[in-house]
């Protein structure tokens, strides 16, 4: 883009007849005689009409005559004015003129510093704008991919936490981060168990899973190495463990014992969800099934399934996404491999054949 101003000189002539004829030469536009008057432009001579109307340089925008000073943009021609009052481009925050580099989104365009301060989104954290690769989260948070390494994560939502995105949060027992908006609701007291542990075993009883034991000691942990020493299973899937005993006389099971560890401080959703999955696995011990490992865990994550999908909230359905994109063997495609058969048969014809999955 650049700027060019010509004064276009122009040269009238009256000639007197040449050789007794009136003629004075040829148009260099329409080749045709010209008599007497005539303009001459450089070394061109034009009829007055062929000139004004075809040669003489009109502005692309307005189609009126070029006189004087032009701007020549794209190898269009321009009055001044209209160039700059319609051609230029300018900034569609500020609307002032563009004159160097610029900046575009969609069809728009910007001044850099007006995309840069203005337009480009901003980090949810650090208010700073979101140059280059940037993080959106599963609750629509966007942030520089950076502030994962500087920042928690809670392990109940898996936000970061932050005083801009969860009002800050809290530190369990040294090494769990939960933020404030989690920590409100968790489960860390044995008086909040009851109501939930009902609404399990009804849930459960609606598809054809009952007789759970009645009065299973449920003991709530603070920490994952307190799970791990009792489930002796190291494993970030792992929020619940159930422990079972059984006692028999002469190959016959007399007695049976369970107990159900749970970690702490869980939210009531995913409190819940754990709390189907073990008792799935209560449900296995009483039906002396022998099952591999990934339709035991696939199968009792059945349970937690069950319980996210009656919630339907955002944070439920975060966990059930979770889950179909978990890639563990056990946890992630044996239920995966479970859930394809409960879609297809139902749990009343699952339940049945359950013994005889491999």
């Amino acid at each position: 883009m650049f700027k060019r101003i010509i004064l276009t000189i122009m040269f009238t002539f009256l000639l007197p007849p040449i050789n007794g004829k009136k003629e004075t030469g040829i148009c260099d536009y329409c080749e045709k005689v010209i008599f007497r008057k005539y303009l001459l432009v450089g070394n061109k001579s034009y009829h007055k009409k062929c000139y004004e109307d075809s040669v003489r340089m009109k502005c692309e925008h307005c189609n009126d005559k070029i006189i004087k000073e032009y701007i020549r943009y794209e190898n269009k021609h321009y009055h001044s004015n209209c160039y700059e009052l319609y051609i230029q481009l300018k900034c569609d925050f500020c609307l002032k003129k563009i004159s160097n580099r610029y900046s575009y989104e969609d069809s728009y365009k910007y001044h850099t510093a007006c995309f840069v301060n203005n337009i480009l989104e901003k980090c949810d954290v650090c208010l700073k704008p979101l140059e280059g690769e940037f993080i959106i989260d599963y609750w629509g948070n966007r942030y520089h991919k950076d502030h994962q390494k500087s920042l928690p994560i809670c392990e109940s939502c898996n936000r970061l936490v932050s005083k801009e995105l969860t009002e800050g949060g809290y530190l369990v027992n040294e090494n769990r981060n939960i933020c404030s908006l989690c920590f409100n609701q968790v489960i860390n007291k044995k008086s909040q168990i009851v109501s939930l542990e009902k609404e399990i075993r009804i849930l459960l009883a609606e598809v054809g899973i009952k007789k759970i034991p009645l009065n299973i000691p449920i003991t709530l942990l603070n920490s994952r190495l307190e799970l791990e020493k009792v489930s002796k299973i190291n494993s970030k899937d792992v929020k619940g463990y159930t422990h079972y005993n059984k006692t028999t006389l002469g190959g016959v099971k007399i007695k049976e014992d369970f107990h159900i560890y749970l970690l702490s401080n869980l939210h009531p959703t995913a409190f819940k969800s754990v709390l189907a999955h073990e008792f799935l696995h209560v449900y296995l011990f009483l039906n002396n099934y022998d099952l591999k490992s990934e339709i035991i865990e696939g199968f009792c994550n059945l349970g937690s399934k069950l319980v996210l999908e009656t919630s339907n909230t955002d944070l439920s359905n975060y966990y059930l996404k979770s889950m179909y994109e978990n890639n563990h063997p056990d946890y992630g495609k044996g239920f995966i491999k479970m859930d394809l058969i409960l879609k297809k048969n139902g749990w009343e014809k699952l339940l049945s054949t359950l013994k005889n999955i491999k």
